[in-house]
């Protein structure tokens, strides 16, 4: 059972470029931090809860917030730095989010994070509202956080890259040692549609496993909600093709809050 999950979530397996596609993020991320200046606060006591924003080119009405991935586990948001480029034509300004890690802390302190930071930026930003722009376990924060009605208000809409919405398979997998979720945490903390969300456009790449796929198709089925599928895109080489896509990306999530 385990190696069948293994094989939908395990993409240091599953992708044969997994390394490199991590190296490349390091090394994009810090090419765009010796270019430009970022302004980090703290929103708590732990070293990972910050959040950083630098100068955009677009409107004081919007502030896209980059949330990373990494299973709630790993990863940096310096190392997703290298995104923030593509959405500088969005806002004034681009915000990118830091938290804490499980299994030092639980999942339920994770999404709080998630919200806590958004929050700042809200009292930093209130003429501005939110473009969530989320990878992975980071477009699972996106949306949880939206559960906070205030938040959800601030929102324009969320660009889910790639997201993991159904926790069973994760509770099933090899991630089950480090994260040891329980039951309950799945249960609270899986996500479904929803017509009350604001508009989601659910991304994925051609080439990613089908849960993945499996995930962004059934997320996609509500009011307000849209798919857009990257051709040749994997679960990492879709953040390097989203930013090639932003543009495209910004003006359909636009269109779904036009629709209302």
């Amino acid at each position: 059972m385990q190696a069948f999950w293994d094989r939908q979530l395990k993409f240091s397996e599953v992708i044969p470029g997994f390394t490199h596609a991590l190296d490349r993020m390091a090394q994009d991320s810090d090419a765009v931090a010796q270019g430009r200046s970022f302004t980090r606060a703290a929103y708590g006591d732990h070293p990972r809860q910050w959040v950083e924003w630098t100068e955009g080119k677009g409107s004081n009405s919007v502030l896209p917030v980059i949330i990373h991935g990494g299973y709630w586990r790993a990863l940096q948001a310096e190392a997703h730095r290298f995104m923030v480029p593509a959405f500088l034509s969005a806002g004034a300004n681009v915000a990118n989010v830091e938290y804490r890690l499980m299994p030092e802390v639980r999942l339920a302190d994770v999404v709080e994070d998630a919200k806590t930071a958004l929050h700042l930026l809200a009292r930093a930003y209130p003429a501005a509202r939110f473009v969530l722009i989320g990878h992975s376990a980071g477009a699972h924060l996106a949306l949880s956080a939206l559960t906070d009605d205030a938040l959800a208000t601030r929102t324009l809409g969320v660009l889910s890259l790639s997201g993991i919405y159904d926790l069973a398979p994760v509770r099933l997998s090899f991630l089950q040692e480090e994260l040891a979720l329980t039951v309950d945490e799945v249960a609270e903390f899986t996500l479904s549609p929803q017509t009350n969300r604001p508009p989601v456009l659910y991304v994925n790449g051609s080439t990613e496993t089908p849960e993945y796929l499996r995930g962004g198709a059934l997320m996609s089925q509500s009011e307000n909600a849209g798919w857009h599928v990257i051709d040749g895109a994997d679960h990492m080489s879709l953040t390097w093709a989203a930013c090639d896509q932003a543009d495209e990306l910004m003006s359909k999530l636009y269109s779904l809050g036009n629709s209302k």
